[in-house]
């Protein structure tokens, strides 16, 4: 009889401790259903499309890091699809997103303007954003960067190491017209520069790129700015063999060549993505159609520092004109 009464009171109290186990983990569940942290939010559906792969110092890493930095920033679930570099990929991506309620699609590079073209009038609620390109219907919008005066400090960095007085430009895409100041800056800061400008006519292809500084050394160029993305690697490469000193472009290169990399025109893109944003939750203003234009003030342009083989009373005189154009008197 005493056994089966001390069974009894151990089913009992096993049976206690379960049912105040369940009652906590009933409590647990309800708190967080009902807590206000995880309530659902409004969150805007995004996208991102690159053709290139997610790699360091690439032009396709600056939009997974632009996608890190907004989502922190901003009530957005974005979706990147990388190495998107074909017509049947962004078709076949453009889809994927579109079936996701995406309402904001962003291409990093003007190489989406063309397909973005093609499919808006057929989504006229989704919003289709370039990185540079063109824009023509009115859910397309293109936003992209005046690199303007900075580019006359870099000049003038350019003008203090030429010992040939001869110095040039490699382009990705011709910007000659529309993005001068480099060019101006030699006027400005010596007249006694001959300029050479080539287009690679894409920023991926070192080789063309290797072919373009073969010829500017052959013409005796002693320092080129190579604002190439992805194909300045091989700009960087290809100076070092030769001995001669080059201004980089979109990150700071001198760790490619750090006795050869003058400065780098820095090109902070994760701010380009913050105004896009910023603009897509303007809640006073419609969202901008066309073209953006962004500018030192929204803070997407800078000079990496100048490299050791400038004296310092170079590095002064560089100063003092960045100071300048920060005081907004270039």
């Amino acid at each position: 009889m005493q056994q089966s009464r001390q069974r009894l009171w151990m089913l009992v109290a096993t049976l206690i401790v379960v049912a105040i186990i369940l009652m906590i983990l009933c409590y647990q569940s309800v708190k967080i259903v009902l807590s206000p942290d995880t309530e659902p939010t409004d969150r805007v559906i995004m996208s991102i499309f690159t053709s290139d792969k997610l790699v360091d110092q690439s032009w396709g890493s600056l939009a997974y890091l632009a996608q890190l930095h907004v989502e922190k920033k901003f009530p957005v679930d974005i979706e990147l699809y990388s190495e998107v570099d074909t017509i049947e990929k962004m078709e076949e991506s453009l889809h994927a997103s579109i079936d996701r309620k995406t309402e904001l699609i962003i291409g990093h590079g003007r190489e989406f303007s063309d397909i973005f073209t093609k499919v808006a009038p057929s989504y006229p609620t989704v919003r289709f954003v370039t990185i540079h390109g063109s824009a023509t219907y009115e859910n397309q919008t293109v936003y992209t960067f005046e690199k303007g005066k900075i580019e006359l400090i870099a000049a003038l960095a350019a003008t203090m190491k030429s010992k040939t007085r001869k110095v040039a430009l490699i382009d990705a895409y011709d910007g000659r017209e529309d993005e001068p100041y480099f060019e101006r800056g030699l006027e400005k800061y010596a007249n006694d520069i001959e300029f050479f400008y080539y287009v690679v006519n894409s920023r991926h292809d070192g080789k063309q790129a290797k072919a373009v500084m073969d010829k500017l050394i052959k013409e005796g160029v002693d320092v080129v700015y190579s604002r190439g993305n992805a194909f300045n690697r091989d700009v960087i490469h290809y100076a070092k063999q030769h001995d001669i000193y080059v201004i980089g472009f979109l990150d700071d290169q001198s760790y490619l060549g750090e006795e050869h990399v003058l400065t780098s025109v820095l090109n902070d893109v994760t701010q380009a993505y913050v105004k896009i944003i910023e603009d897509y939750f303007n809640e006073e203003e419609p969202f901008p159609n066309g073209i953006v234009i962004l500018s030192g003030k929204d803070g997407v342009f800078r000079l990496a520092p100048f490299g050791k083989m400038f004296t310092e009373e170079e590095k002064k005189r560089l100063q003092e004109e960045l100071d300048r154009y920060y005081r907004g008197e270039l």
